[in-house]
């Protein structure tokens, strides 16, 4: 008799290999290099950094050891992850640090109604002014249209606050008036840092999905070298339109899709959808000078 075949390979596709680690530290340098620079503003130096990225390994190693199936044992996750054991058994006594995902304030959740209903807009789709008090329109039916457990003035004072609406007095009444066309929290507030953190984390985890084989995700961007400060001045003009226009649009269609979803055993996805812009001075010698489009998804 002869031998037994051997099992023929299984034909599903093969996950894609992740990119070579010299390729990969050099762009991560890049990512991080603007992090740093917020951090050494805020006086976060090397050894504070050094000792908060410990655990976060850890943490990444389990849960990678976890996605591929294997042990999450002390030895696979310092052997992955480059942490002495001590430090993992450390960990799993004693966990992580606290980092609990910040949700929006009531203030922002109120603003983002005021942009997408069309009850609280005016012709040119922006918030219009409300009355503080009284019948919808007004100010305090948009507040309690979004929560009951917090009082519309203490909304109204924190809008106040932040700058994103003034009072003012206009046929004897009082008229909350918005003073900006988006949603943007004090500059080095908590709520600021959130939002950063939720931001650009969810900005890089979308990258990093395409660069390692999940199934593809919009991460694009449109790149231009050597224009001169006043065209650069035009494109932020019509980047920060377009992004009014879809911003709009994506909160109506959101809103109504949350609301449908409400008491569904599925109902477990979050989404951000988002935008941004820079523009900065170059190089003169730079070799490339032509307008292209930059993606990391795959098709």
């Amino acid at each position: 008799m002869g031998r037994t075949p051997r099992p023929l390979p299984r034909s599903e596709a093969a996950v894609p290999p992740a990119p070579a680690h010299d390729e990969v530290l050099p762009a991560a340098l890049r990512v991080l290099a603007p992090l740093l620079q917020l951090l050494l503003a805020a006086g976060v130096d090397y050894t504070r950094l050094a000792a908060e990225l410990k655990p976060l390994y850890i943490e990444q190693a389990r849960l990678a050891l976890q996605r591929s199936g294997r042990g999450d044992t002390d030895s696979a996750i310092s052997l992955l992850s480059g942490v002495h054991r001590k430090d993992v058994r450390e960990w799993r006594r004693n966990g992580l640090a606290g980092r609990i995902a910040k949700e929006l304030s009531v203030g922002a959740k109120v603003y983002a109604r005021w942009v997408q209903d069309p009850l609280y807009r005016d012709r040119r789709k922006r918030p219009r002014p409300l009355p503080r008090l009284g019948e919808a329109p007004s100010f305090e039916t948009l507040a309690r249209s979004v929560t009951q457990d917090v009082h519309p003035y203490t909304v109204l004072t924190e809008l106040v606050r932040l700058g994103l609406v003034r009072m003012e007095g206009r046929d004897g009444r009082e008229m909350v008036v918005p003073s900006g066309d988006g949603y943007v929290p004090a500059r080095g507030s908590g709520e600021a840092l959130a939002l950063f953190g939720g931001n650009v984390a969810d900005h890089l985890a979308a990258a990093v999905d395409n660069l390692l084989g999940a199934p593809p995700t919009l991460e694009q961007s449109v790149f231009a070298e050597g224009i001169t400060p006043a065209s650069a001045q035009a494109l932020a003009e019509l980047a920060r339109t377009l992004w009014m226009r879809s911003r709009s649009e994506m909160i109506a269609e959101a809103t109504r899709r949350y609301e449908a979803d409400q008491g569904r055993e599925d109902a477990t996805v979050r989404m951000r959808f988002g935008a941004y812009y820079r523009a900065e001075d170059t190089p003169a010698e730079a070799p490339e000078r032509a307008a292209r489009e930059d993606s990391d998804e795959t098709e």
